[in-house]
C-alpha cells in the first residue's frame, strides 16, 4: 500500500512539473515571435522538431522504459549494472545521432531549402551527446519511485532554456544580428539547459554513483537482450511521445518548398511558414488543457489494472476519456470562435488566423490519441503501434503533397489532422470493447455536441461584439478575449450542468469542480 501511495504521489509530482514546463514551453514563443518577428520566428521553429525529438528522447520516451527496466530487478546493485549498461548503450546512440546531425547538418539544411540553416542544426546536435545522462538519470530514480528528481530536472532545463532564449532574442535584435544567428545562438539554449539538468541529476545521485562491477543483473538482461529491449520498448515509447514533433519535422522539410512550387518566392514563404508557425505553441496549450485533467488519472487505472480490479479500470478510462473528450472539443471551438482576437493579442496581427483555425483542430485527435495509447500501454495492449507512427508520418508527406497544392499554407495545417485520424482509429478498435459499454452513449454525444455549439456561439458573438466596441488593436483584442473566454466559460459550466454531460464522479475530477457546480445548482 504504500508503495501504491508512493507511485501515485510521484506521478502527481511528475504531472504538476509536466504542465509547468509544457506551459513555459509553449509561452515563451508568443514574445520570441514578436521579438524576432515571423521571419525570426521561421528560422527557429524550422529546426525546433530535431531540439524536440532530443527532448523526448531524454524527458519521457527513454526514461520511462529505463524506470520499467530497473523496477524489475530485485536489488540496488543489480539496478546499478544495469543503469551502468543503458548508460553505455545509449552513448553510443547519443554519438551517432551528434554525429550524423552535425556532419550532416548541411543537407539537413538543404533538405529543408534554406543552406543558411546549416550552423543552427549543428548547435542543437550537441544536445544529443547529453541525453543519455539525462535519460539514464531520469529513468534510474523514477524506477525506484522517487519522481523529484526528474520533476525538478525539467523544470530547471526549461527556465535556463527559455531564460536564455528570450535574452538572446532581445539582445540579438539590439546588436543588429541576423535572424540565422539570432536563431543559432535561441537553439544552442536546449545544450546549455540539459548542462543545467544533468548537473542537478548527478549531485543529487552522487550517493547512487557508486556501481558495483561484481553484482550480475537478471541473466534475461545481458547486453544483447538489453539492446533489443531498447530497440524495440524504447523506441515504441520514444516514437509515440514523440508523434506531432515528427510531423512538424514534416513540414520542416516540405512547406517551403511547397510553396515555392505554387508561386510564393523565397521570402514570402519563409514569413507564411513563420506565420503558420504561429499554431504549435496554440496547439501545446489547448492540449495542456485537453489532456491535462485526463492524464493525471491514468496511473489510477494502472494500479487497477495490476490488481485485476476490471470495474475500477473501466470507471478510470471512463473519467479518463470522457473528460479529455470534452475538453478537447471545447479547447478547438473555442479557440476558432476567438482565432482573430487571439492571434492579434499574442503576435500583434490577425494575419493566418484561418490558417491557425485549421491548425487548432488536430487538439481533437492528438488529445485522444495521446490518452488513449497511454491507456494501452497502461494495460499492456500497445503492440502494433509503432507501425501507425510509420503510417501516420508518410500520411502526413503524402497530404502535405496534394493539400498545399490545393489549398495553400491551409493545406499544411489540415494535413496533419488527416494523417492522425487513421491512428485514431486504429487505437479506437485495439482498446477493449468493453470500455466503451458505458458512458459513451448516442445521447451523451449529441449533448456534448449542443453544448460545443453553445460555446462555439456564444465565444463567437461576443468576439464579435467586443471587436465593433474595443477595436482590432492588441490591447482591444486583449480585452476582448478576456470577455470572450468568460462568455465562453460560463456557457460551458451552465449547459454542461443542465444537460448532464458530467456525472458526480466527473465533477469531483475537476480543479473545483463540485464548488462549481453547487454555485450553479443555486443560481438556476
Amino acid at each position: 500500500m504504500m508503495k501504491k501511495q508512493k507511485m501515485l504521489a510521484g506521478a502527481g509530482v511528475l504531472a504538476a512539473a509536466g504542465l509547468i514546463a509544457k506551459i513555459l514551453s509553449a509561452v515563451y514563443r508568443v514574445p520570441f515571435q514578436n521579438i524576432v518577428g515571423n521571419q525570426g520566428f521561421y528560422v527557429y521553429q524550422q529546426v525546433y522538431p530535431l531540439y524536440g525529438i532530443g527532448m523526448v528522447l531524454a524527458l519521457t520516451g527513454w526514461p520511462l522504459f529505463i524506470s520499467k527496466v530497473i523496477a524489475e530487478q530485485e536489488t540496488i546493485q543489480a539496478q546499478r549494472v544495469i543503469a551502468q549498461r543503458l548508460l553505455v548503450l545509449l552513448s553510443v546512440v547519443g554519438v551517432i545521432l551528434f554525429t550524423g546531425l552535425y556532419f550532416g547538418a548541411e543537407y539537413i539544411a538543404q533538405g529543408m531549402s534554406d543552406i543558411r540553416l546549416t550552423a543552427e542544426i549543428q548547435a542543437v546536435a550537441w544536445l544529443f551527446l547529453l541525453i543519455p545522462f539525462l535519460a539514464v538519470g531520469r529513468g534510474y530514480t523514477q524506477g525506484q519511485l522517487d519522481m523529484l528528481p526528474t520533476a525538478f530536472s525539467q523544470v530547471i532545463e526549461q527556465v535556463i532554456r527559455v531564460s536564455w532564449i528570450l535574452l538572446i532574442a532581445w539582445y540579438g535584435i539590439q546588436a543588429d544580428w541576423s535572424v540565422y544567428r539570432i536563431g543559432t545562438w535561441a537553439t544552442f539554449a536546449a545544450t546549455l539547459a540539459g548542462v543545467g539538468a544533468m548537473a542537478y541529476l548527478v549531485f543529487h545521485m552522487k550517493p547512487k554513483l557508486l556501481i558495483s562491477r561484481t553484482v550480475q543483473a537478471n541473466p534475461q538482461l545481458s547486453w544483447k537482450r538489453l539492446a533489443y529491449r531498447l530497440w524495440t520498448e524504447g523506441s515504441l515509447l520514444a516514437l509515440l511521445a514523440a508523434l506531432l514533433i515528427f510531423l512538424q519535422l514534416v513540414d520542416s522539410f516540405m512547406v517551403k518548398r511547397l510553396l515555392e512550387v505554387i508561386g510564393y518566392t523565397s521570402t514570402q514563404a519563409e514569413y507564411t511558414k513563420g506565420v503558420y508557425d504561429r499554431g504549435q505553441p496554440i496547439v501545446q496549450l489547448g492540449m495542456v488543457v485537453a489532456t491535462g485533467i485526463g492524464t493525471a488519472l491514468l496511473p489510477n487505472l494502472r494500479v487497477h489494472w495490476l490488481n485485476q480490479k476490471e470495474s475500477l479500470v473501466r470507471r478510470n478510462f471512463r473519467l479518463t476519456v470522457r473528460l479529455s473528450l470534452v475538453f478537447s472539443i471545447m479547447a478547438v471551438v473555442g479557440l476558432v470562435a476567438i482565432m482573430p482576437a487571439l492571434n492579434t493579442m499574442l503576435f500583434a496581427s490577425a494575419e493566418g488566423s484561418g490558417t491557425l483555425s485549421w491548425y487548432v483542430l488536430m487538439i481533437l485527435p492528438a488529445s485522444l490519441l495521446t490518452v488513449l495509447s497511454s491507456v494501452l500501454q497502461s494495460i499492456n495492449q500497445a503492440q502494433g503501434l509503432t507501425w501507425y507512427v510509420g503510417v501516420t508520418i508518410i500520411l502526413k508527406v503524402v497530404a502535405n503533397s496534394f493539400l498545399i497544392r490545393l489549398m495553400g499554407i491551409d493545406g499544411a495545417a489540415l494535413s496533419s489532422v488527416v494523417a492522425l485520424l487513421p491512428f485514431l482509429l486504429f487505437v479506437i478498435i485495439k482498446t477493449p470493447k468493453s470500455f466503451f459499454k458505458t458512458g459513451f452513449s448516442g445521447k451523451w454525444f449529441y449533448n456534448v455536441g449542443l453544448v460545443a455549439a453553445g460555446v462555439f456561439i456564444s465565444a463567437f458573438l461576443i468576439t464579435w461584439l467586443c471587436g465593433l466596441v474595443f477595436g482590432w488593436t492588441r490591447l482591444g483584442s486583449m480585452l476582448t478575449v478576456v470577455v470572450a473566454v468568460l462568455v465562453g466559460l460560463l456557457t460551458f459550466l451552465f449547459m454542461a450542468v443542465k444537460l448532464r454531460i458530467f456525472t458526480e464522479d466527473e465533477w469531483l475530477a475537476l480543479p473545483k469542480g463540485a464548488w462549481l457546480k453547487q454555485k450553479i445548482d443555486r443560481g438556476a
